[in-house]
């Protein structure tokens, strides 16, 4: 059965859909959050788990 409210927090918020500031693919989620010392910035699911694949 389909799941109706899939993504509906996600897409309240601005910018949800853009370009990965690390992989520079585009249109993609950026729901991830990534903290370095430059700051915080999203990143897409793909760079996520690479980066927390430990």
């Amino acid at each position: 059965m389909a799941k109706q409210k899939r993504g509906k927090v996600l897409k309240l918020e601005k910018n949800w859909r853009g370009t990965c500031p690390i992989c520079n693919r585009k249109r993609v989620k950026l729901a991830w959050l990534e903290s370095s010392a430059k700051g915080a910035k999203n990143i897409c699911k793909a760079c996520h788990a690479r980066i927390n694949k430990a």
